[in-house]
């Protein structure tokens, strides 16, 4: 590492929810760290993938879409916004999907105006936009709102212009040494990334209101115990009468779930894992300050 020329510091996403934020970070770390499904709000907490390069180590943040919270979990998901923005931003990456309507992201462009980052213009998706007016016409509008550095036209899923973007960030950051160690990707333990996928199949598998309603906490993770690991999983919901969905008719629902849970924390894990699966019922927890900071959330509660 050639310290006198090294650069490191952090990227933050942020973006409306369905904007593919969690997409482009798997595509910029090069593998399945943040969940990922069609259904908004899948993200509910800030997740950091550390990219290496030979003279440089970006930190990219992933934050929950920015949303106007309407009960106190989401408070906590406008709060992981806040912080990543105002506070670790060494550049900010503006996800806006060309497929939406711009004018949605009123409120987080007011936000993005009090950083003092630059800011990148990530337009994504634009592999499903023929016209090459319309992305010419987003691309002045955004540029009428906010002071833009540099502006990227990607589609994250494909990875079409993302391995230009990570290259200009790497050029835009401060000379600094690395925040974290060589070959650390992460900032999470696997444990975390366990309840993360069992809830990205339950965000999969589940309609309406089931989803934003689970919570997945992680009562038992044992490693190199005989031939697999094994992790046992609470699910949480609000409602008695959320649990026999989630059951389903003779255990079925629940069975496929586990089955396909264990398949996708296997496949982040590398290796063969037991994943048994429980529901209990907490009421009413997103609205519980006690429950979620139990639960891993930093709560602000608002001032009268």
């Amino acid at each position: 590492m050639d310290e006198q020329n090294f650069k490191s510091g952090f990227a933050v996403l942020a973006g409306l929810p369905n904007a593919g934020k969690s997409t482009l970070l798997n595509r910029l770390a090069g593998g399945l760290l943040s969940a990922v499904t069609p259904k908004p709000q899948t993200t509910r907490q800030n997740i950091l993938a550390i990219c290496e390069g030979e003279n440089f180590q970006i930190v990219f943040v992933d934050t929950p879409g920015f949303l106007k919270a309407q009960y106190k979990l989401q408070q906590t998901m406008a709060a992981c916004v806040d912080r990543a923005v105002d506070e670790d931003a060494d550049v900010v990456l503006f996800l806006v999907d060309a497929t939406a309507d711009y004018a949605a992201n009123a409120a987080l462009v007011e936000k993005l105006k009090t950083v003092y980052c630059p800011i990148f213009l990530v337009i994504n998706k634009t592999d499903l936009v023929k016209d090459v007016e319309t992305l010419e016409a987003l691309e002045a509008r955004v540029k009428t709102d906010l002071k833009i550095a540099k502006t990227f036209r990607i589609s994250a899923s494909k990875g079409v212009g993302t391995e230009k973007l990570k290259q200009a960030v790497a050029e835009i950051l401060p000379p600094s040494p690395p925040y974290f160690p060589s070959g650390q990707w992460t900032d999470r333990w696997e444990r975390f990334y366990a309840a993360e996928f069992i809830r990205e199949q339950i965000f999969l598998l589940y309609q309406k209101e089931i989803p934003y309603s689970t919570y997945v906490e992680i009562e038992k993770f044992t490693e190199n115990l005989g031939p697999k690991n094994f992790v046992r999983a609470n699910i949480h919901v609000e409602r008695e009468s959320q649990k026999p969905i989630l059951i389903g008719k003779k255990g079925a629902a629940i069975a496929e779930l586990r089955k396909r849970a264990q398949k996708r924390v296997e496949e982040f894990l590398g290796r063969p894992c037991r994943v048994e699966l429980n529901v209990v019922v907490s009421p009413d927890w997103r609205n519980n300050s006690q429950l979620l900071e139990k639960f891993g959330y930093i709560v602000r509660d608002e001032q009268p």
